[in-house]
């Protein structure tokens, strides 16, 4: 068990363009989001596409069938494998338009901050395309028949996720009010997809849009929030608000360069899959999820959840997230001394200074302590010639694990799954039987993924692809 010891409370407001402290989060269905997801979907964008939300994808596909080549569609599908736009452009888009009187237009920014995939596309016709969708398709109808939908969507929010979301701790901790408005937007048609999207309209504060992504629903089609998945993601997007700006203050940025660079470079494999492109956005990065385990610690989550949380933190590679928990619980014990963040960052720079030639030991140290597939009975793995008749395997693991597993599909997808019913761990849950179903001729593959397998210890496991072909 990873303890960390809980210091005295500290509290803060949230965002907002007025009173900090008493501006309550409101979240909303955005008929902007809606209608560009919905035509990104009809263009047969594949993250706009998934259809977890059933009967909403049915009444879209059913409302809009005879607009399926409509000229916004072909436009899209134009230019989007052209120009990349996909996933947060799409957003960025939708969040970039100003909605008035039943017309589209640019929002009027300070700062350019359309996302740079749009840099090449004519959006002019873009935006006229889309009035003419929304025209023709009597949009704001198709959005006003599903209002009883949203606002069940945003109670089960409130409820489940807003209610007991400390908007106080954020000011007390980091010593200010945020300098940035932060809205919340379901993406009722939008899928998985959770995104974080800026906009500094003309004499506006910046607006932090966190759009999210929205995967579960009842048989009824009503919406459903997991605590567990969707409250860490809101604590998260607030800290960014009061942390990234810090880097670039005074010379903290050239105190820092040098450390940063050599931690990530020893990380980047595993930072730019998760769209961590440079040292700047890992220490920031590392900076907000150290904060999101102080809030739970201060807030009364249960030891179990906060090890739960920083055990998926060192999945992603922030191997030194426990430290860095430590030393923020420096930064609160002595808030006499360090009255904001800000005066806190000396030490944070002096952290990762320590931290950069320790480094690689860390890393090899954590790498011996995850558990591994060692091998497969009878050898299948990798082999072109495996008996189709084979219905049992055990994957046999380096040491003892824990309870719990996770198995995923593979890029070849399911018809190429063998798998059909998990049997438990067995030898001293140092193996876990596998029941399979094999055709002759195919190929296979499975992931044994780090999600839940992990060692008694809690060291999660090294994934391994298991691939192989019948004869």
């Amino acid at each position: 068990m990873i303890l960390i010891k809980k210091l005295w409370m500290v509290s803060i407001p949230l965002v907002s363009i007025l009173n900090f402290s008493q501006e309550k989060l409101t979240p909303k269905v955005d008929e902007r989001v809606e209608v560009v997801s919905i035509v990104f979907r009809l263009a047969g964008a594949e993250e706009y596409s998934q259809d977890y939300n059933k009967k909403y994808v049915e009444d879209i596909n059913t409302y809009f069938t005879t607009y399926k080549n409509s000229g916004i569609v072909e436009f899209i599908k134009e230019n989007r494998n052209k120009n990349g736009l996909g996933k947060d452009a799409v957003m960025s888009m939708a969040l970039h338009l100003s909605l008035k009187n039943g017309k589209f237009s640019p929002i009027k920014e300070k700062v350019n901050s359309l996302d740079k995939r749009w840099e090449k596309v004519d959006k002019k016709q873009f935006v006229s395309l889309l009035n003419l969708f929304y025209k023709n398709t009597n949009f704001q109808q198709f959005f006003n028949n599903h209002s009883e939908d949203y606002k069940k969507a945003i109670s089960e929010y409130q409820k489940i996720i807003l209610s007991d979301f400390n908007q106080d701790w954020y000011s007390r901790f980091y010593g200010k009010k945020a300098t940035e408005d932060y809205k919340i937007i379901l993406g009722y048609g939008n899928g998985g997809g959770n995104y974080g999207i800026k906009t500094h309209p003309e004499k506006q504060q910046e607006i932090v849009n966190a759009v999210v992504g929205m995967s579960s629903f009842d048989k009824d089609g009503n919406a459903r929030f997991d605590k567990n998945e969707f409250q860490p993601l809101l604590i998260h997007e607030f800290n960014h608000s009061f942390i990234n700006y810090i880097l670039e203050m005074g010379d903290n940025k050239s105190k820092l360069e040098n450390s940063g660079k050599i931690i990530y470079e020893l990380v980047k494999e595993d930072m730019e899959p998760q769209a961590y492109t440079n040292w700047e956005i890992m220490i920031n990065e590392s900076l907000v999820r150290a904060s999101v385990v102080r809030y739970m610690i201060d807030n009364q989550y249960s030891q179990k959840e906060i090890d739960e949380e920083v055990s998926i933190q060192e999945k992603r590679k922030f191997l030194w997230i426990k430290e860095l928990v430590e030393l923020l619980g420096k930064y609160e014990n002595d808030r006499k001394k360090y009255s904001s963040f800000e005066s806190f960052y000396p030490e944070i720079i002096s952290f990762y200074n320590q931290l950069a030639p320790k480094m690689s030991t860390i890393i090899s140290n954590y790498e011996k302590n995850q558990p591994k597939v060692i091998s497969i009975s009878p050898d299948i793995w990798n082999k072109n010639d495996v008996d189709p008749s084979i219905k049992e395997i055990t994957i046999n693991f380096d040491r003892e694990m824990a309870e719990g597993n996770s198995i995923n599909m593979g890029d070849s997808g399911k018809e190429h799954f063998p798998l059909t019913k998990n049997e438990g761990f067995v030898n001293n849950h140092k193996g876990i039987k596998l029941l399979m179903e094999l055709k002759p001729n195919t190929e296979y593959e499975f992931i044994l993924t780090n999600n839940k397998f992990k060692s008694k210890e809690g060291y999660p496991l090294k994934e391994a692809v298991i691939k192989f072909k019948t004869k």
